[in-house]
């Protein structure tokens, strides 16, 4: 009967310790932008959908989630606000993030907004720089960047720097999800949060843009890893070698979603041992890209982190396309 209560206890232990764990996955989109986050109490979060419903749809059916705590739309692009109006459609959503950007060439991102005034029991928030969400009590999470008053725009780089930028930070860890924010908006947040930027992962703003990831600002991150959400052989000739190679310099190991989902854990806090980076771990680390970009790509050396890899691959489900 003792034997039967330890080994239940291991097991209880060690499923609280799952629960607890951070889980990041940086959809495969193709020529977009998604993010959708599992928190350590049990809550879950959208960022963006991607320029198709599909690829967001299977993911979150094949994971079974049927509700989802808190969508953020980062701003009213296509490929950030598409793939969210069949989130809307098929699955219960309870909160809606949002800026005051209207995108006065598409209609799209009122359909969108539409959809989401009509979800039953949802919220709608405009939330301003500096405000720190509620979204999970074990978890820090504050905007640095947002249009939250009203502001009508043609202009593509206006649109960008509408972004709203997260961060999160959870032991010791900060992820930093960048929408399509350019050097502007990067400036305004270094000279306001300063050291509040550093974050282990940072999610590259607007696909690898040259317009973006300035030394400067990589600088005050100080990124240990980069997600580039792109699709191959895009029109835009995204990313930019001139982001990449500033990424390098500035010591960050790049991610391409042109492999698949990129999974990003972070597990929980150890009792009695200060929080601190103990083995979050990137992975599908392999990419398809374009032959000149061949030599940015980060493959581990087989015993880097081996076994944190290993506990990843038995505690996170990564899927491929």
């Amino acid at each position: 009967m003792y034997k039967l209560s330890a080994f239940l206890a291991i097991i209880l232990f060690a499923s609280s310790n799952i629960c607890a764990q951070l889980n990041v996955y940086y959809l495969s989109v193709g020529q977009g932008d998604s993010e959708y986050i599992e928190l350590p109490s049990g809550g879950n979060v959208l960022i963006d959908g991607g320029p198709s419903g599909e690829p967001v749809y299977k993911f979150l059916k094949d994971k079974g989630v049927t509700k989802i705590d808190h969508v953020v739309l980062t701003h009213p692009h296509s490929d950030h606000y598409r793939g969210l109006k069949k989130v809307f459609t098929n699955f219960d959503v309870k909160n809606f993030y949002d800026t005051k950007a209207e995108n006065v060439d598409a209609q799209g991102d009122n359909n969108l907004r539409e959809l989401a005034a009509a979800e039953p029991e949802c919220s709608t928030h405009f939330p301003e720089p500096g405000t720190e969400l509620d979204w999970d009590s074990k978890v820090t999470v504050k905007v640095l960047n947002s249009c939250y008053e009203t502001v009508q725009m043609h202009d593509n780089d206006e649109n960008n720097n509408c972004s709203m930028v997260i961060r999160l930070y959870y032991n010791g860890t900060g992820l930093l999800f960048m929408g399509d924010a350019e050097a502007a908006v990067e400036d305004t947040i270094a000279r306001q949060f300063k050291s509040g930027l550093r974050s282990y992962a940072l999610k590259v703003s607007h696909h690898g843009s040259r317009y973006s990831s300035t030394e400067k600002f990589l600088a005050r991150v100080q990124p240990k890893v980069a997600i580039i959400s792109v699709g191959v052989n895009n029109i835009y000739g995204h990313p930019h070698m001139e982001t990449l190679t500033r990424l390098r310099a500035a010591g960050a190991h790049i991610f391409y979603t042109t492999s698949g989902i990129q999974t990003l854990n972070i597990p929980a806090p150890k009792r009695g041992v200060e929080p601190v980076l103990a083995g979050p771990v990137i992975y599908n680390p392999e990419a398809t890209m374009r032959p000149e970009f061949e030599s940015m790509i980060y493959t581990p050396p087989a015993n880097e982190n081996l076994e944190a890899l290993e506990q990843l691959k038995t505690l996170t489900i990564t899927e491929t396309q």
